[in-house]
């Protein structure tokens, strides 16, 4: 299940039409993005809530270091009833390893050692697990005044970044 978005839908046909081929069979349910995006806790349709065998939504961070994000698939933080289905764990992955080496990572300073924890901790939710199967990256259009000077667009973070820098130009 998804929400209704033109890109979401055209894959989840590609996909169906995959998956026929190895013998799946595949119900696809759209939802309105206010209804599965939404945080009603009485509302069956929430993505918080998964009830479906497989859902896709979009799933980033920003900046380069992944532990914020990393951490939202840590054992227990997953939305249930008594947080009013609040909570990242979208998923509801959970290792005492994986929780292990997230801890590691946050008292890990050196960025070389940092890197190897992020890509373990990414491969047990991707490929050890599919957790997450990523799809696709949706690229970002940004644009500015011509009169507007000092901007510069950075792939890591948000257009204003470095928005302190900018100025007007004559």
């Amino acid at each position: 299940q998804t929400s209704t978005n033109a890109v979401r839908q055209d894959f989840q046909s590609l996909i169906k039409e995959w998956w026929s081929q190895i013998g799946v069979e595949t119900e696809l349910r759209n939802l309105n993005a206010s209804v599965f995006f939404g945080g009603d806790p009485a509302s069956p349709d929430t993505f918080q809530k998964f009830y479906a065998d497989v859902e896709m939504y979009a799933n980033t961070f920003d900046g380069t270091d992944p532990q914020t994000y990393l951490s939202m698939y840590r054992c227990g933080n997953e939305p249930k009833p008594e947080s009013q289905w609040q909570g990242e764990n979208i998923n509801r992955y959970c290792d005492p390893a994986y929780d292990a080496l997230l801890d590691e990572l946050g008292r890990t300073g050196d960025v070389a050692k940092r890197g190897e924890l992020g890509i373990k901790l990414n491969n047990m939710l991707t490929k050890d697990s599919y957790t997450i199967v990523p799809l696709v990256h949706r690229g970002r259009v940004s644009a500015h005044a011509n009169s507007l000077g000092g901007v510069v667009l950075n792939t890591w973070d948000s257009e204003l970044w470095n928005v302190a820098d900018w100025y007007r130009m004559d």
